[in-house]
């Protein structure tokens, strides 16, 4: 999509495409390209390295094109039909994947009352995202923990009962959840100490500016901002989005942070 956008709006040319034309709809092209990039041949060696880096590469304002969030492409949940999927692909520490927390159930009317979801969530609005998403977010490290589908959308007072009857290790739904935050918050504070942290919780340009043209989610866009500043309130995160030492302490692993930091020599202030 990036390619093909990029083409129609003259930024690349069959001089880099090697002769392709790169059109719409255009399904055997694509065919094409998708063997091309398996191959790492022409074209194909650019289009395999993903659109942030094959945008850096071409160059010409194609990075404009480049839907994308930490190199990792936007999925097909448009965040102006979504907003919490905004915020969670903003947020997501691998970038914008759907599967780091599914809040687009949560959209389509899905109640969690053992996570203490109770109500129905309207697409659009974007009161109590923040602390939603990073619930949902959480409940997720969880079920990759446990190596679960989250597809299948087990009952978490399921999740809590199988973990208590394998192990024999009681858990309830909550003692799981903070060790999913405790996850989440580690997670976090590696990307941080890689230098990607809150600096790069942001959507492209189009989702917060450029409002749908069409469809059931017409005339929408992401008020990220708003969303973003509940989500870091919830999270006892700073302006920075990095935990603070009273989460960090409250989870158990301030003194393995600072050790890190230590060890690394990375000058890092925690507030």
């Amino acid at each position: 999509a990036w390619a093909m956008e990029a083409y129609e709006k003259g930024l690349i040319t069959k001089e880099d495409t090697g002769g392709i034309e790169l059109n719409w709809g255009d399904y055997k092209t694509i065919i094409r390209l998708v063997e091309m990039i398996g191959r790492r041949e022409s074209f194909g060696k650019i289009l395999g390295e993903g659109c942030h880096r094959a945008s850096q590469i071409i160059g010409r304002g194609t990075e404009e094109f480049a839907m994308h969030v930490r190199g990792l492409e936007i999925p097909m949940h448009d965040p102006r039909a979504f907003k919490g999927m905004g915020l969670q692909y903003a947020t997501s520490n691998r970038g914008a994947c759907h599967l780091q927390g599914t809040f687009f159930r949560i959209e389509q009317g899905e109640r969690v009352p053992d996570l203490k979801i109770f109500r129905r969530v309207y697409r659009f609005e974007t009161k109590d995202k923040g602390w939603m998403v990073a619930v949902m977010q959480d409940w997720h490290q969880v079920i990759e923990s446990l190596g679960l589908c989250k597809f299948v959308q087990i009952h978490p007072g399921h999740v809590a009962g199988f973990y208590s009857l394998a192990t024999g290790i009681v858990k309830r739904v909550a003692d799981l959840q903070k060790d999913g935050e405790r996850i989440s918050n580690l997670v976090r504070v590696f990307n941080v100490l890689c230098g990607r942290g809150g600096d790069y919780d942001k959507l492209p340009e189009r989702f917060l500016k450029q409002p749908l043209g069409e469809g059931g989610a017409k005339g929408q866009v992401v008020e990220l901002d708003v969303m973003l500043k509940e989500y870091y309130s919830y999270r006892k995160w700073d302006s920075r989005g990095i935990p603070t030492r009273e989460k960090l302490e409250e989870l158990g692993i301030l003194s393995l942070v600072e050790r890190r930091i230590s060890e690394l020599g990375i000058e890092l202030t925690l507030t």
